[in-house]
């Protein structure tokens, strides 16, 4: 007699991706219930409104249906992989938002300049640093800077509740983020430029 297989819950990302591939809706299921929250927080982060962030949420789902054939295992995790369609799909979002209009009035309207900025950034990482790239850049970064960037990329919190987490006042956690951010950004300078790439 067989064995029953897993449980979804009880599977790894990269489990359920794989069975994701060959139509498995389950598998697709508790991927959203997964990450659907780490996905919110990420849309929040980036798009500054709910309504957005929610819909973000269900984009990303729904890409993840249709490139689930495209994900490979040796590349990077499920996690990593997810996060960024996530952060793909969210900088498409704001950047188009931006062109609406959409931030005009608010706070968020008068700092434009500083977000386009950090978010080329954070997209330059984002699409470059996989896998061993990506554990290999965080391994240069002091450990303050690590623990930092691993929060607000792949736990979707935003600075303030990376300070508390850090016990660290706002300022230091600023610090922590824009130093971290600039050294993985040349980290995927160097990566790209010997890959024969360009950033």
């Amino acid at each position: 007699m067989a064995a029953a297989p897993a449980p979804a819950v009880t599977l790894s990302d990269e489990d359920l991706v794989l069975q994701a591939q060959h139509g498995d809706r389950v598998a697709l299921g508790a991927l959203f219930d997964r990450y659907a929250s780490l996905v919110l927080g990420i849309g929040l982060r980036t798009l500054r409104d709910r309504g957005e962030a929610e819909d973000l949420v269900q984009e990303v789902f729904l890409s993840l249906c249709e490139k689930v054939r495209g994900f490979d295992p040796s590349k990077g995790s499920g996690r990593t992989w997810i996060v960024q369609i996530a952060y793909r799909r969210a900088f498409d979002r704001r950047a188009y938002l931006f062109r609406r209009k959409f931030y005009d009035g608010t706070e968020l309207g008068h700092i434009q300049n500083t977000l386009q900025v950090e978010a080329r950034y954070e997209e330059q990482i984002a699409d470059l640093l996989t896998g061993d790239q990506l554990h290999a850049a965080f391994e240069e970064l002091s450990e303050k800077q690590r623990a930092t960037l691993e929060m607000y990329f792949f736990e979707g919190l935003d600075l303030r509740e990376i300070s508390r987490r850090l016990a660290e006042t706002l300022e230091n956690t600023r610090h922590f983020y824009y130093r971290g951010l600039d050294r993985l950004r040349k980290s995927a300078a160097a990566m790209a430029h010997r890959n024969g790439k360009c950033l």
